[in-house]
């Protein structure tokens, strides 16, 4: 548990990078129940796939929005374990990496592909998970964001990020 009430959340890529994209961190540093976790795989992935975004990511992490990876002893025995036992689900390494530390270390985790998930074991089946939608849904309750808000980052995604949602308007969640 994170020191302000909050859980911790290992966030994927994905999911991070939608919230770089539209430089609006600020809303997950903003969530109500979660305090985001950047673990190694997904910088790496920020680094190699998205140099446009490492700045805001660093940024982020440097300004305390989201959180480094805590754990000061590096890669658990039972992340690698957990990682390990993924290898032979077909999915990215960045997935891969953060189920295995979401799962090892008992936090959510925000990840996009429920595809991957999907193809996971039962046990990974129970992480506590979030995605987009369910972050932005979060926030407009909160009072965070407007729906309007909400529906704009959703039409910048869709009109410069080939992030696509299935619905017309974050309202219809609400």
């Amino acid at each position: 548990m994170a020191t302000d009430g909050r859980q911790f959340a290992i966030i994927e890529t994905s999911v991070l990078i939608n919230f770089l994209r539209v430089d609006r961190v600020d809303l997950l540093a903003s969530h109500p129940a979660h305090r985001f976790v950047v673990i190694d795989y997904v910088k790496r992935e920020v680094t190699n796939r998205y140099r446009q975004q490492l700045t805001r990511l660093e940024a982020a992490l440097n300004a305390g929005l989201l959180v480094g990876d805590i754990d000061p002893k590096g890669v658990t025995l039972a992340e690698l374990q957990a990682y390990a036992d993924l290898q032979s689900v077909n999915i990215g390494d960045g997935e891969r990496g953060a189920i295995a530390a979401a799962f090892a270390r008992g936090y959510a985790i925000a990840i996009n592909d429920y595809r991957a998930l999907k193809k996971l074991p039962a046990i990974y089946k129970a992480l506590q998970r979030e995605d987009t939608t369910t972050i932005m849904v979060s926030l407009i309750r909160a009072g965070v964001l407007t729906v309007a808000e909400a529906d704009a980052i959703k039409a910048d995604w869709e009109a410069n990020h080939r992030f696509r949602l299935k619905f017309p308007t974050f309202g219809d969640l609400v």
